[in-house]
């Protein structure tokens, strides 16, 4: 029997910067670009994100991935609730990267991260009707003057009859993003933003992420 879900990956042709400035201007799927903010480095910036004003779960997910428990950070996000007919659903994007200096450099760490994630939907017996679309795309960190690569992952629910619906397939599938992402192994390594607490004196850029 085939899962409800769908989990796919793919590469894109395009590359991109970070950090980025936002647009400010909105868009037909009503995304508007508010530009790249830096929550390693200020945490507080999270509650001036007009993206997770509606969206608690997602605030969740991406404050556990800048926090000092969590080897990336997140370069953007969106939720968006449509209405189609009598249907609702919803969809939207988490993008993140390691904070790695070298895991970043590699697109294989965000492949192994696909592949072991497909994995935990299905260990978990995961049983909405969401796609989930990984999205690779080679950045360059200008910041910081790395070239590598970060993730989009895209999703979607299914249309379903009710609000109430759709919106339990949404908070469910970032719920489990957030413990599979959260389940990743902390190890030593060179971080490309640090924490604040990790600055201590004397010590330059090696810090646990």
């Amino acid at each position: 029997m085939h899962p409800p879900y769908l989990n796919v990956l793919s590469i894109s042709p395009h590359g991109r910067e970070i950090p980025y400035l936002g647009s400010g201007i909105k868009q037909e799927n009503g995304q508007t670009n508010h530009g790249f903010k830096n929550l390693i480095t200020h945490p507080e910036f999270i509650e001036a994100i007009p993206e997770l004003a509606f969206d608690q779960t997602m605030k969740v997910l991406v404050s556990s991935l800048n926090s000092g428990n969590s080897r990336f950070f997140t370069t953007g996000c969106f939720s968006h609730k449509t209405k189609e007919a009598c249907n609702f659903r919803y969809s939207g994007y988490l993008e993140f990267a390691w904070n790695c200096q070298i895991c970043v450099r590699d697109a294989i760490n965000y492949l192994s991260l696909f592949f072991h994630f497909e994995q935990f939907l299905h260990i978990d017996k995961f049983d909405q009707k969401v796609r989930f679309k990984w999205l690779i795309q080679e950045t360059q960190f200008r910041d910081v003057n790395i070239a590598g690569f970060c993730c989009a992952i895209f999703i979607d629910t299914a249309c379903y009859s009710s609000c109430d619906q759709a919106s339990g397939a949404w908070r469910a599938s970032l719920i489990i993003l957030n413990s599979f992402l959260g389940s990743v192994p902390i190890q030593s390594s060179t971080a490309i933003y640090q924490h604040c607490s990790a600055k201590l004196p004397h010590s330059k850029s090696s810090v646990s992420c």
